[in-house]
């Protein structure tokens, strides 16, 4: 079995905590791992856009925290052109909120992808360009033939905008849409690829959430199309989105379990430190600076490399992440 020990330090107000075995003999969980923080990262000053629950269709949904300090204050703009099945982001390069989520928005900010919504004829996706709100239409909302209706949009990239199949009918697959052409062609078929980002996209079995007797993490290397297993092992796990360093952050352990585990490699896991009663995270989000991990109540967290895991806020209730920190 490779054996790799992972080292990292970060001063912070709880200790270190150590793996007590290693989930399979494919696995290697090191002994080492990385203390949270409360409070702000030291020179982490910028606002962050979010999405917060409301109570009346008239409030705005999106608004700022402000660090350091973790205020909270809507933002007025962010309720323009609301969409029942979308939350807002905030368009960086245009400096402004756009109605759909982030990972819809082109890299240069200057068109979205919109589906999913009543305003638009059988499901299909349309490219709606900033400036104007123009709408062109860009495809079919069918999806593959064997579930038609499920494609989703995981990521708008320079290359096009990558696409996998949910709903009631799914099947396996990454799809990418070449927006000059209006084709969709299949990248991969092996399984369910639920992130993509940096040249790679990722994939666990079972996906959804599903209850195993053994769970495996999947990288695909989008330039070469190789296939690699990043993990295997009865203990389970939940994909939670890639992190700016090219690998990627799991939940990890049984139901209500609020571990966190570090990827960085094949057959390698990372114990992150947290508090004793931090919360399980169920979703994820990629942006500047590193990955936000979301409280199922009141409260936000940062995952940095460096760092490791910050608690940012717990004050705030936040539905999802809508950019970077600026």
């Amino acid at each position: 079995m490779l054996a790799i020990v992972l080292t990292a330090t970060c001063s912070g107000s709880y200790g270190g905590e150590q793996a007590t075995q290693a989930p399979s003999s494919h696995v290697t969980t090191s002994s080492a791992s990385i203390s949270p923080t409360t409070g702000t990262p030291s020179g982490l000053a910028c606002r962050l856009p979010v999405d917060s629950p409301t109570t009346s269709p008239s409030d705005p949904p999106g608004g700022w925290i402000t660090f350091p300090g973790g205020d909270f204050a809507r933002d007025p703009a962010s309720l323009p052109g609301r969409l029942s099945a979308h939350v807002p982001s905030y368009d960086r390069p245009f400096s402004r909120w756009v109605p759909v989520e982030y990972q819809n928005v082109a890299p240069d900010g200057a068109s979205y992808i919109l589906h999913n919504d009543v305003s638009l004829p059988n499901n299909d996706f349309y490219l709606v360009d900033v400036k104007t709100g123009t709408r062109k239409f860009a495809l079919s909302g069918n999806g593959p033939p064997q579930a038609q209706a499920s494609w989703t949009v995981i990521e708008y990239a320079q290359e096009g905008v990558y696409l996998w199949s949910t709903g009631i009918a799914t099947v396996p697959g990454l799809w990418l849409l070449d927006l000059t052409t209006g084709t969709v062609r299949l990248v991969d078929g092996s399984h369910y690829w639920a992130a993509v980002a940096d040249g790679a996209a990722w994939a666990l079995e079972p996906p959804f959430g599903g209850i195993a007797d053994t769970y495996r993490l999947y990288r695909l290397d989008l330039r070469s199309g190789a296939v690699t297993t990043w993990y295997e092992g009865s203990t389970p796990m939940r994909l939670l989105a890639p992190t700016p360093d090219g690998d990627v952050l799991v939940s990890y352990g049984d139901y209500g379990s609020g571990r966190l585990e570090l990827v960085p490699s094949p057959n390698q896991l990372l114990p992150l430190d947290v508090p004793s009663d931090f919360p399980q995270i169920y979703e994820a989000f990629l942006a500047e600076p590193g990955v936000w991990l979301p409280f199922p109540l009141n409260g936000l967290a940062l995952y940095e490399r460096g760092h490791g895991v910050r608690i940012m806020t717990q004050s705030v209730s936040v539905f999802s992440v809508a950019g970077g920190c600026l």
